[in-house]
């Protein structure tokens, strides 16, 4: 029994071994093919595509306008591909088609066939997966007013005007009139009869009962069969219909909403402001450059930055992704920056990529850019390489207050980047999931700003406002996640990698005259030849150098951002009355000490942007002034030891100046100077001015003196010879 029992046993494990062996490999294989598995071990979405994985809420699409050429095919294929993004689990997305006037203020000329083929699209079935909003920036007329009849809901800019649709139309035919009633019947945003009589100046429209549009004809029949309780003429018949934003809101309640910007836009459409894609351009033919901003912030970069942007603008480029690494630097080119990235024309997109970080004021760079991509490690905001005094953060608050509309942004965060006193609250709009991060400044200059509550403070006493790249991203300060430069390609349909565009040879030229050591050579130069100059006075050689000089240096520190109308004024005065000084007023008084005085002030100014250093940047900036100061005099005492002992020894150059006479010399001058000595003359010949007789004139050498003839009469011309001085003249005598 045992050896039976052994024999099972063993029959038992080597039954359970093959299964084992058998079914391992099953499991595993099963396992990785699991969906459950497999959904377990792959990467989150946003890690392998963060452009894919970003979520396509709303999207901002401009209608050029007069509507003609290729617009209707344009933006057709526009809201096309944007139909094509969508999968089925996705929701309707709000598309707001911006309208607005064109560069000109021109807002009539719309073909009636492409604003129509537009409209018809928005209408069809295809279109039926997105929410169209249209938003008039200002004044629409023509048929332009098809498009906006064709969108589920219309929003207003305040000073905006809606109607003269047939404006462009001598006659207006039935085929219009059937398109605008279908199009304004398929929405009923505005009434069939109300677009009617925006079209056709042979209609009046009347308002009865409040709520209805009727025509004259329909009128009259109401009226007879007295129904019409009150009414209201809104179309004279011969006139188009032209409707301001008040009157469509507030009046006939037609519109939704008014808006002054997208900002407010984005609130009363209940949209997070970082979740409406800033237009896409979905049907733009990109034409990108990049540009790098790497290192502290300076005059200099931004002046090479902002021209090579400005001449990839000039040659067509509409798309420019800067990448910013910099712990900040100079205000002033920092602003400048700003200024200039704001100041671009709205056909030109910018995109602000942070890979690491943009702190201090390198900041307010990506604020002035149209969108913001960062890395969800980077750093935005925060301590960098310059410090704002308590004037200086004054200043800042109101100075991205008044850019933040341009901008499009709100400021605070970003002022509390570069102020740590600058407290920031969250804001939240009970009943939405609207979040706003501000100010109590910019909370209540917000409209509606009573439909707001405060929250908690963000910010740390003390402390400037920094944010991680996933931070930004959820507070809304920045719009897209984006690693690489790949990251924001992708999402435009871009090529991989962008081309840094190459300065041209006008670029270079401005960069090496831009360079701080060729100012300081041209300064030193300067110096040492206005001095040479002064030694030998006229306008000569010395001086069209110094004047060269001056010029190139001034034009290097204007080109670099650092000097202006003050510094030209200081350094072209100080020269005025330096010159007034030696030419006209001779000694060493007041002119010259103060021309002087704003000579070197102008100089040093021209090399810095501050008048006195309050900050530790301006400190650092101090020795490069002190530099200049030190080449100035380095340039006088040049100038000296060049004219006293290498100059008069220099062939040509020695005759643009005259020998200081010796002591003998001085003597004779003395002497000459004292008392009328013609002794010198006696033995030399010349010959009369005058006929003698027997006293006249006669030149003598180079010198032309009183004579009188020893007895004969001596004609005029004829050669004498000085055989005696008596006192003040000559005796002479006719010369064999």
């Amino acid at each position: 029994m045992l050896k039976a029992r052994g024999t099972w046993v063993w029959w038992a494990d080597a039954f359970l071994f093959l299964a084992l062996v058998t079914c391992f490999p099953s499991a595993v294989w099963s396992q990785n093919n699991d969906p459950a598995a497999k959904e377990e071990i792959q990467p989150d979405p946003a890690e392998r595509d963060p452009a894919a994985a970003a979520k396509l809420t709303a999207v901002r699409l401009k209608v050029p306008l007069p509507i003609t050429g290729t617009v209707d095919t344009d933006i057709k294929q526009s809201l096309q591909k944007l139909l094509s993004r969508l999968t089925d689990k996705d929701q309707r997305p709000v598309v707001i088609l911006e309208m607005e006037a064109d560069d000109q203020g021109q807002t009539q000329g719309s073909e009636f066939e492409r604003s129509l083929a537009i409209a018809r699209f928005l209408t069809s079935k295809e279109a039926t997966r997105l929410k169209t909003v249209a938003f008039l920036k200002g004044p629409i007329e023509g048929h332009a007013v098809l498009v906006p009849l064709a969108c589920e809901q219309i929003v207003m800019h305040p000073d905006a005007e809606l109607g003269k649709a047939g404006i462009d139309e001598a006659s207006i035919s039935t085929t219009m009139r059937q398109a605008y009633e279908e199009i304004a019947g398929f929405r009923n945003v505005l009434p069939p009869t109300l677009a009617l009589g925006m079209l056709d100046p042979s209609l009046e429209i009347y308002r009865v009962n409040d709520r209805r549009f009727v025509d004259g004809e329909e009128y009259a029949k109401l009226k007879a069969e007295g129904q019409v309780a009150t009414s209201e003429k809104l179309v004279p018949r011969g006139q188009m219909g032209l409707f301001t934003a008040n009157q469509l809101r507030q009046d006939l309640q037609l519109i939704s909403h008014l808006s002054e910007n997208y900002r407010q836009l984005a609130a009363l459409l209940e949209i997070p402001e970082n979740q409406i894609t800033q237009d896409l351009g979905l049907n733009r033919n990109w034409k990108a450059a990049r540009f790098i901003m790497d290192g502290e912030i300076s005059n200099r970069m931004v002046q090479r930055t902002s021209l090579s942007m400005q001449d990839a603008v000039t040659n067509g480029m509409n798309f420019l992704l800067i990448e910013l690494k910099s712990q900040g630097g100079d205000p002033v080119a920092c602003e400048n920056m700003v200024n200039f990235l704001l100041g671009l024309p709205d056909t030109v997109h910018t995109v602000a990529l942070i890979t690491q970080e943009a702190t201090s004021n390198a900041s307010l760079i990506a604020l002035a850019c149209d969108e913001i991509a960062i890395a969800p490690e980077a750093k935005l905001g925060g301590p960098g390489s310059y410090t704002y005094t308590p004037q200086g953060r004054a200043d800042l608050e109101d100075y991205l207050a008044k850019i933040s509309t341009e901008a499009n942004r709100s400021w605070s965060v970003w002022g509390a980047m570069n102020d740590p006193d600058l407290k920031v609250f969250r804001y939240d709009r009970p009943g939405t999931t609207l979040v706003k991060y501000l100010s109590e400044r910019e909370a209540a200059d917000m409209p509606q700003a009573g439909e707001w509550k405060q929250g908690a403070e963000v910010t740390q006493p003390d402390q400037p406002l920094q944010l991680s790249g996933t931070k930004a991203l959820d507070w809304g300060v920045a719009d897209a996640p984006a690693s690489s430069v790949s990251d924001v390609t992708r999402r435009y349909g871009l090529p991989d990698e962008l081309a840094v565009p190459k300065p041209n040879w006008a670029q270079q030229f401005i960069e090496i005259l831009a360079s701080p050591s060729l100012a300081m050579f041209c300064l030193f130069i300067g110096v040492i030849a206005m001095i040479s100059e002064f030694k030998a006075p006229g306008v000569g050689v010395p001086g069209f150098v110094a004047i060269m000089c001056f010029g190139l240096f001034f034009w290097s520190r204007f080109l670099n951002g650092t000097a202006g109308w003050l510094e030209a004024l200081l350094i072209v005065g100080g020269l005025f009355f330096i010159l007034l000084e030696v030419l006209v007023l001779p000694g060493f008084g007041i002119f010259g000490l103060g021309g002087g005085m704003m000579f070197i002030t102008g100089i040093v100014l021209a090399m810095q942007t501050f008048i006195w250093p309050s900050t530790d940047y301006e400190l650092d900036q101090v020795p490069y002034s002190l530099a200049t100061v030190l080449v100035l005099f380095s340039g006088m005492i040049a100038a000296a030891l060049f004219a006293k002992h290498v100059l008069p020894r220099t062939p040509f150059l020695n005759q643009t100046m005259l020998d200081a006479p010796d002591d003998e010399a001085m003597e004779e001058i003395r002497r000459r100077e004292t008392i009328v000595d013609l002794s010198h003359l006696v033995g030399n010949t010349g010959h009369a001015l005058t006929a003698l007789r027997p006293s006249g004139k006669a030149k003598i050498g180079h010198e032309i003196v009183s004579v009188t003839s020893d007895g004969d009469m001596i004609e005029s011309g004829d050669k004498i010879v000085v055989v005696e001085v008596r006192g003040n003249y000559a005796i002479v005598r006719a010369a064999s």
